[in-house]
């Protein structure tokens, strides 16, 4: 049997952590072959990675259903992350007999750290204080920023990330509110969490951040009319899916004109983007959709990978 990390280098760091997993996969005859995601492959050499791979490992590049039709030994795919669905369409694979697996569960923690980290930066200006420091500027003005015990943090979508976020951002002493179909019993009773429909949520807090699926249901879920209802001097933050945002353009806009104090944004329709201008904007941070990526998280996911792997094989 023949596995492929297609765009993923685990046999280099920062996967020394979990590297011993990869003793179970060899115990079952397993070859193993790693790729790194540089410099970045045409379809042609993805091809060349993995036409004879039984099994492939990959987290960056989108499978489309062209290379699907000519891996004719391909069994199983995972997908070092969640929401797989973004980058391979997986009722094609199933209908070509190829399993499409994530990694749940694998950073959940990291990514919820690294939304209140943003919403800090947010509030504190942080990143426009140390680029007046480089620039050899040093004026408090203009900079001063709010805490956020006191402000109210919505929540839009209260799964496993989602629910972390709202627990710490309770315990920091922000006044919490949620919108989920699933309603957190937990996060009601221990957290006073209240839960608001999601025109309420958007137009009543201080903060809002992302934390939902790309899904049918939840595409363009963030409308327009609904950024434009969030209320002035309010902060937006999207660690999910681009997906889930109809367009950041009135985001962009609203940053320009004043009347959102500013956004946090790691992931885009395009990545790599092609057009950092917006990157510019002096209240908006931007990243390289890094949310998940803690040393943890990384070797969660090839742990996860194998683990996931094995039992599809044993079954």
């Amino acid at each position: 049997m023949k596995i492929v990390s297609m765009d993923q280098d685990i046999f280099s760091s920062p996967y020394e952590d979990s590297l011993e997993c990869l003793d179970d996969l060899k115990s079952i005859g397993a070859e193993i072959v790693a790729y790194s995601d540089q410099p970045i492959p045409d379809e042609e050499e993805l091809f060349e990675r993995i036409k004879d791979a039984e099994v492939v490992f990959w987290g960056v590049y989108k499978i489309p259903n062209s290379l699907i039709d000519r891996l004719t030994k391909l069994k199983l795919a995972v997908f070092y992350g969640v929401g797989s669905g973004t980058f391979i369409d997986e009722p094609y694979c199933e209908k070509k007999g190829i399993k499409v697996l994530n990694t749940p569960g694998y950073g959940n923690n990291t990514v919820a750290e690294y939304t209140i980290g943003l919403a800090f930066a947010l509030t504190r200006r942080i990143c426009e204080a140390n680029q007046r420091m480089r620039n050899g500027d040093w004026r408090t003005q203009g900079i001063e920023g709010v805490e956020v015990a006191g402000l109210t943090y919505g929540v839009v979508g209260t799964g496993a990330i989602g629910k972390l976020v709202a627990q710490k951002a309770s315990l920091l002493g922000a006044n919490v509110v949620a919108c989920d179909i699933n309603e957190s019993d937990e996060l009601k009773d221990k957290y006073n969490v209240s839960y608001l429909s999601l025109e309420e949520l958007m137009a009543s807090s201080d903060i809002v951040s992302l934390h939902l699926n790309a899904t049918k249901s939840t595409e363009n879920l963030i409308s327009r009319k609904l950024i434009l209802s969030m209320k002035k001097g309010s902060y937006f933050i999207n660690t999910a899916r681009s997906l889930v945002v109809e367009s950041y353009e009135p985001i962009y806009e609203r940053l320009i004109a004043g009347t959102l104090a500013g956004a946090a944004i790691d992931v885009f329709d395009e990545e790599p983007i092609s057009s950092f201008e917006p990157c510019k904007i002096t209240n908006l941070i931007t990243s390289p959709h890094i949310g998940y990526l803690t040393l943890t998280a990384i070797n969660n996911t090839l742990k996860i990978a194998v683990a996931r792997t094995l039992e599809f094989f044993s079954e």
